[in-house]
């Protein structure tokens, strides 16, 4: 996948493509369906795909105060839109110049990147004060606009906001129900308080988050880790330890058979269930009794590792 970097002062020369346009935070089975429209048309045309996205996020533009985190970083959608067939990535730079765009110039931009048929969402807003929407796009003739109605279950549509609530409430099986694989956060071991080895023989990865994810609700979850290209089950303790009155909060995980170093190394957490909320107990015994059960409900937990690739493929 080829991915390129625009903004309003440097565009590149860009192929021909049929892309779809949107911020996909999550990668949610919603924005799956405009991934696989995409893909569907892109074929039907003899064209490649594209994908459309912006940086920074819209909301650090306008509300430079609020701390913004997310379900898919950057870097993370980059590898989401190769897994699944994505050829060319294209970022937008958001600027107040991007954001001021009326209509018209912002179809003139999509035009001199060469875009030959545009899908989106439903709800696709675009140009100043989200004076774009599907309407404004189907009234214009430089390229092609298909539009793919919302994806919902029993309790409406399938949402970033939703997934994120779920993952802020602790509720990673609901936010995976509708993400249609496992969430996940990637960083570096890095040393903790060494604990897990001295005092509960329970040794675990302390994980330095590498992007600015979204990280699930304090309590142990069951769950895998990938280090050096495979799997281990995994249980995941994410909160303040407050049998030790820790003031940082942490997020570490004991890998299920598994004992190498892992210092200094790049994982991947995936999480799958919420076994308990995080308590504080009457001394290091009483820790230790309650972790052996935490530990006996990760190994008879069925993992399904197929969970892990979207689209049979893994998204690293």
């Amino acid at each position: 996948m080829e991915c390129y970097f625009i903004d309003l002062e440097h565009i590149p020369n860009l192929p021909s493509t049929v892309s779809c346009i949107g911020f996909f935070d999550g990668f949610h089975k919603g924005h799956q369906a405009l991934l696989k429209e995409t893909l569907r048309i892109a074929n039907q045309k003899g064209l490649p795909s594209a994908l459309i996205t912006f940086d920074p996020d819209p909301w650090t533009l306008f509300h430079p105060e609020r701390k913004i985190e997310h379900i898919t970083p950057m870097e993370d959608k980059k590898q989401m839109a190769a897994c699944f067939g994505i050829e060319y990535f294209y970022i937008l730079h958001f600027s107040r110049e991007l954001a001021s765009l009326n209509c018209s110039d912002f179809h003139q931009l999509l035009k001199s990147i060469n875009i030959k048929a545009l899908i989106c969402g439903f709800d696709f807003h675009y140009a100043s004060k989200n004076s774009g929407n599907i309407y404004t796009l189907k009234d214009q003739n430089d390229f092609d606009v298909h539009v793919v109605q919302a994806v919902e279950d029993k309790n409406g549509k399938i949402s970033s906001t939703r997934i994120e609530s779920y993952i802020q409430n602790g509720l990673v099986y609901n936010a995976n129900q509708l993400l249609g694989y496992a969430y996940s956060l990637q960083g570096i071991v890095e040393h903790g308080f060494h604990r897990g080895t001295s005092l509960l023989q329970v040794p675990t990865a302390n994980l330095r988050l590498s992007r600015e994810y979204i990280v699930p609700q304090s309590g142990v979850y069951v769950g895998a880790v990938r280090v050096n290209g495979r799997i281990y089950k995994a249980m995941i303790n994410v909160g303040k330890n407050p049998t030790f009155n820790n003031q940082k909060e942490t997020i570490e995980a004991h890998l299920l058979d598994f004992k190498a170093d892992l210092y200094g190394k790049e994982l991947r957490i995936y999480f799958y269930d919420k076994i308990r909320e995080e308590m504080k107990f009457n001394g290091i015994d009483e820790l230790k009794t309650q972790l052996q059960k935490d530990l006996a409900k990760t190994r008879s937990y069925p993992l399904d590792l197929r969970y892990l690739y979207p689209q049979g493929n893994d998204p690293k």
